[in-house]
C-alpha cells in the first residue's frame, strides 16, 4: 500500500480548517504548515496531527508550498487548502488511484474544484472545472514563488473527469468583506510583480476593467448565474482596476496629462464592445426574424 500524506498550508483558517482536516483523515499522514496565524488555527490542527510547522507569512501561499511539501513523508501527496474538503466519492477515487502500484504510469493528477462563492456553486464563468494540481508523487511538483503561479510538473499528468463526484469542494468566498480583504492583499503583490510590464494610463485603466467584465459576464456566460454572475463579474473587474491603480500609486500618482478626448475615445470603444455583446446575447436568445435582425446588428456593431 502506498503511503499518502495530506499537506495543508494555513493562515487564520479557524473557520474552515476542522472540516478540511476531518475530510482528509483517511490519509496516512497530515502535515500542516502555518503562516503565523493569530486565531485558533494551530490549536485546531493539533487535534488531528502533531506534524505542524511554522513558515514565514509573505501575504500569499505560493512561497510556502515547497516548504510544506518537503515536510511530507508519503510516496503520494495530496495538497489541499484550508478552505477545501474532500468528499467521500473523491476520497475513494484517490485511494484507488494511488494503490495501482507499478501499473500506474501517472505521476500527477489535476483535480476539478467546485467553487462556492456567496453560498452558491459557481459552475461557469471560467470557475468550473477549475482544475488544480493536487495529487502527485513526492518530488514531481515544484511551485514558483509568484502569486497565483502555476506549479512546475516533472512527470506524466492526467486529469480526473470534470464531474462533481471527483471534485474538491472549495469554500472560496463566504462574504463580500472576505472578497474585498483578499482583493486588497493580493493586488498589493500583483501590482509589484506587474509594475514593469503594465504601465499605468487612463485608457488602460478603462480597458482593464471592462475587458474583464465582458469576458466574465458575456464570454464566460456569467449572465446565466443571475445576481451571482453580475456581482462576481463586477468584483473581478474591480480586481483588475485596483491592480493598475496601485501601479499608479507606486509611481507617485504621476500626472500623465490625459486629455478628455483620449478618455472619451476609450469609453466609446467600450460602448462598441458592449453593443456587440448585447447583440450576441440577443442572437443566442431569439428566433426567426428577431434572430436575423440581431445578427445584422451584431455584425454592424449597432
Amino acid at each position: 500500500m502506498m503511503k499518502l500524506s495530506a499537506v495543508i498550508n494555513t493562515k487564520n483558517a479557524a473557520e474552515t480548517l476542522e472540516a478540511t482536516l476531518k475530510s482528509v483523515k483517511f490519509a496516512d499522514e497530515i502535515v500542516v504548515v502555518d503562516m503565523q496565524s493569530s486565531d485558533q488555527t494551530k490549536k485546531i490542527a493539533q487535534k488531528f496531527t502533531d506534524k505542524i510547522f511554522d513558515c514565514e507569512d509573505v501575504g500569499y501561499v505560493e512561497p510556502a508550498r515547497n516548504f510544506a511539501l518537503e515536510q511530507a513523508n508519503g510516496e503520494w501527496l495530496l495538497l489541499i487548502d484550508a478552505d477545501e474538503t474532500v468528499p467521500k466519492s473523491l476520497k475513494e477515487h484517490i485511494l484507488k488511484l494511488i494503490n495501482q502500484g507499478e501499473d500506474n504510469e501517472i505521476d500527477c493528477y489535476r483535480i476539478p474544484r467546485k467553487n462556492m462563492v456567496f453560498a452558491k456553486w459557481i459552475n461557469g464563468m471560467g470557475w468550473w472545472p477549475d482544475y488544480q494540481v493536487r495529487l502527485f508523487k513526492k518530488g514531481v511538483v515544484s511551485w514558483p514563488c509568484e502569486i497565483h503561479a502555476q506549479p512546475q510538473i516533472f512527470g506524466n499528468v492526467a486529469e480526473l473527469p470534470a464531474e462533481e463526484k471527483y471534485a474538491l469542494w472549495h469554500q472560496n468566498y463566504t462574504s463580500v468583506a472576505q472578497f474585498v480583504e483578499r482583493l486588497n492583499r493580493y493586488t498589493d503583490h500583483q501590482a509589484q510583480q506587474q509594475a514593469e510590464t503594465k504601465k499605468f494610463s487612463a485608457e488602460r485603466l478603462i480597458s482593464a476593467f471592462f475587458n474583464e467584465f465582458f469576458r466574465r459576464f458575456f464570454l464566460e456566460q456569467g449572465y446565466d448565474l443571475g445576481a451571482h454572475g453580475i456581482s462576481i463579474s463586477l468584483l473581478q473587474s474591480m480586481y483588475e482596476l485596483v491592480v493598475r491603480l496601485k501601479i499608479w500609486d507606486d509611481d507617485g500618482f504621476e500626472d500623465l496629462n490625459t486629455d478628455s478626448e483620449t478618455m472619451i475615445k476609450a469609453l466609446d470603444q467600450v460602448n462598441t464592445h458592449l453593443k456587440y455583446w448585447i447583440a450576441d446575447w440577443r442572437v443566442n436568445n431569439s428566433k426567426g426574424v428577431k434572430k436575423w435582425w440581431w445578427k445584422v446588428r451584431r455584425k454592424m456593431g449597432v
